[in-house]
Order: structure tokens, then sequence, then C-alpha cells
């Protein structure tokens, strides 16, 4: 045994535990809704839909949208611990925004909402590589509105190729 492989031995990665992993992932989560919700307002949405902006709701479905976008990229990895970080996340991501003063009631059928949405974006991302789908359902779950509007479907569309951009060169 040489000196080298007392060094790897001593100095193996450390990894975070799933419940870790799954804190900091909220964490991001909760802090892109905002800035998503930010942007929305920048771009009108406030004004033009001051009670769909205010609403809990309209956080709840930017707060899905953002964990999508996340739960893409943990996909495309092969950690074992990504199924035991997706079983902690919703539940931690439940309390936060309750702490961030959603009510109790905005949040009833959760898990069936997130199902469903994953389903729905699951299905938009796969139709294009422009992600131009996605952004246009995501816009109508945002804005609670049937049809999609141009402007925010591509604001949409371009936030989430940027933001999984960012986390492939992260990874």
């Amino acid at each position: 045994m040489g000196w080298s492989d007392i060094v790897r031995r001593r100095f193996r990665r450390i990894e975070p535990p799933a419940e870790g992993v799954a804190a900091g992932l909220v964490e991001a989560i909760v802090e892109s809704a905002d800035k998503l919700l930010l942007r929305l307002e920048e771009e009108g949405f406030a004004w033009t839909d001051p009670d769909r902006a205010g609403a809990d709701e309209c956080l709840l479905e930017c707060a899905m949208f953002e964990w999508f976008l996340r739960d893409i990229m943990m996909s495309d990895g092969s950690d074992g611990r990504t199924e035991a970080v997706r079983r902690s996340l919703g539940g931690r991501l439940v309390i936060d925004l309750l702490r961030s003063g959603l009510s109790a009631a905005s949040l009833r059928d959760f898990d069936r909402r997130q199902r469903e949405r994953f389903q729905e974006y699951t299905e938009g991302f796969a139709v294009s590589s422009s992600l131009q789908p996605l952004g246009a359902l995501a816009w109508r779950r945002i804005s609670g509105r049937d049809q999609p509007s141009e402007r925010m479907t591509m604001l949409l569309a371009v936030r989430a190729t940027a933001e999984l951009a960012r986390y492939r060169n992260l990874s």
C-alpha cells in the first residue's frame, strides 16, 4: 500500500444525505419561483390580472414549473439517491411553501397535482426541442387561462432552456 492509496482512502468524496440535497433543491425552487413571479410582474401580468398574479395558485404553479425543471436535471443523473431525493423533496416543498405564506387549503391534493403537472410537462417537453410547448402548458397553468400567450410562452420556454443549460453546465 502506497501513500497515494492512503490519501485516496482518507479523502474520499463525501456524499450529502438525500434530505440535505432535497433541502437545497427546495430552496432553489422557491427562490426561482419568486424570481419567475417578479419577471411575470415586470411583463405586466400583475397589471392585466392582479387577482390571479397575487393568488396562492399562481405561486404554487410557478413552484411546480420550477420543480419540474430540476426534476428533469435529476433524471439525467445516474445517482442512486435520485429517488430518495424525490421522495423527500415534495414534503419539504410543502413545508417551505406554508412558511412562505401559502394557505393550507391551496396545498390540498398537492401530490395529485404534482403528478398531473409533471405528466403534462413531460409530454410538452418531449414534443419539441424548442420548449415552446412546455412554455405554453406552464403559462396556461400559471395564468389559469385556457389560451396561451405567445409572449409569455416564449418567456417561459427561454427560461426553461436557460435553467436546463445552467444545470447541465454545473453537472
